[in-house]
C-alpha cells in the first residue's frame, strides 16, 4: 500500500502518549457517556454488548495500576512505562478479539488511531465538515457570495446528510453532552480550568470528526470513482473560497471520500499479541 492511500499513525509509546491511548479506550465504558456512542462510530458489536469491553477494560486498569504501584520509577526511562501500558493495551485487544472476534477488534483500535492520533485526518474531517456546510448556505447569507455551486451529481444527496453536517445539531449534541459529563476528578488537575472533565472533550471532538466521516461515507456509497473525483474537485475550489478555512491540500482529494477507510501504515497491535485468539 502506498503512502498516498494508507493513514500515517503519529504515534509512538512513549508514557504520555501511551496514557492518552489508554484513556481514550475508556470512553466506550463510561456510563454518562452511552447516548452518544452511537454517533461515533464505534465497532456496532461494542454497542451492542457494552458489558464485554467495560469488563476486559476494568482487568486493564487494575493491571495498569497494578505495575505503577509495584514499580519503582524513580529515574526509569519514559519509554519503559510507556512500553508496560502497550502490553496492557495490546492484551485488553487481543481478549476482545478472543470474544467478540478480531474484526471489531481491529475496528476499535482503528477508531483510537483515526480519531486521536492520525493528525491528516483530523484535518481532513475539520476541513471537508466547513466544505459540505458552504453547499446549504443559502443567498440570504452573508457568506452566500463564497458559496461554489455543488455539482448536480452531490445535489439529490444533501438531503440525506444534511443532520450529519449542520452545525446547530452539533452543538446541540455537544451541549447535551456537557449537561450529562461530570467535572474533572482529582487526577485531571492539570484540566483543572475545565468545567467538565477530560473524557468529555476527546468525545466531543470525536462526535465532530466521526458526523463528518459519516457525511463522507454516505455520498461516497452512491457515487463511482469518477462521481467521488469531481465531488472532491468541488470541494478543493470551495475550500479555497473559504477564507482563513481555505485550505484545500487538507482535503486530501478523495482519499476520505470512501465507504471505507485506507488502512494504517502501520501493523495492528494484534499482530503482537501473545494472547491465543481463538481459545
Amino acid at each position: 500500500m502506498t503512502k498516498q492511500n494508507s493513514l500515517e499513525l503519529d504515534f509512538s509509546w512513549k508514557y504520555g502518549e501511551s496514557g492518552e491511548y489508554f484513556k481514550v479506550l475508556s470512553l466506550p465504558t463510561l456510563p454518562w457517556a452511552a447516548p452518544f456512542l452511537p454517533l461515533v462510530g464505534l465497532p456496532n458489536a461494542l454497542l451492542e454488548q457494552p458489558s464485554i469491553w467495560e469488563s476486559i477494560y476494568t482487568q486493564a486498569v487494575i493491571e495498569d495500576e497494578t505495575h505503577n504501584r509495584m514499580r519503582d520509577w524513580t529515574g526509569s526511562p519514559d519509554g519503559e512505562r510507556g512500553e508496560l501500558v502497550r502490553q496492557v493495551v495490546t492484551k485488553a485487544l487481543s481478549l476482545l478479539a478472543q470474544q467478540m472476534g478480531r474484526n471489531v477488534a481491529i475496528d476499535l483500535e482503528k477508531w483510537v488511531r483515526f480519531h486521536f492520533f492520525c493528525p491528516e485526518a483530523e484535518k481532513a474531517m475539520t476541513v471537508w465538515g466547513i466544505t459540505l456546510r458552504y453547499a446549504y448556505i443559502s443567498p440570504n447569507s452573508r457568506r452566500y457570495h463564497r458559496k461554489v455551486p455543488p455539482p448536480a451529481l452531490l445535489v439529490p444527496i444533501l438531503p440525506e446528510i444534511a443532520e450529519l453536517v449542520n452545525f446547530a445539531r452539533r452543538t446541540e449534541i455537544k451541549d447535551a453532552l456537557k449537561r450529562v459529563a461530570p467535572p474533572p476528578p482529582y487526577e485531571q488537575i492539570p484540566y483543572e480550568y475545565m468545567e467538565h472533565c477530560y473524557e468529555e472533550l476527546m468525545l466531543s471532538q470525536v462526535i465532530d470528526r466521526s458526523l463528518t466521516l459519516k457525511a463522507l461515507q454516505t455520498i461516497a456509497s452512491k457515487l463511482n470513482d469518477t462521481e467521488r473525483s469531481e465531488v472532491a474537485m468541488w470541494a478543493e475550489i470551495q475550500a479555497r473560497t473559504m477564507s482563513r478555512y481555505g485550505k484545500p491540500e487538507n482535503l486530501c482529494g478523495d482519499k476520505y471520500l470512501q465507504v471505507e477507510l485506507p488502512c494504517f501504515d502501520v501493523p495492528s497491535l494484534l499482530d503482537f499479541s501473545t494472547v491465543d485468539e481463538s481459545a
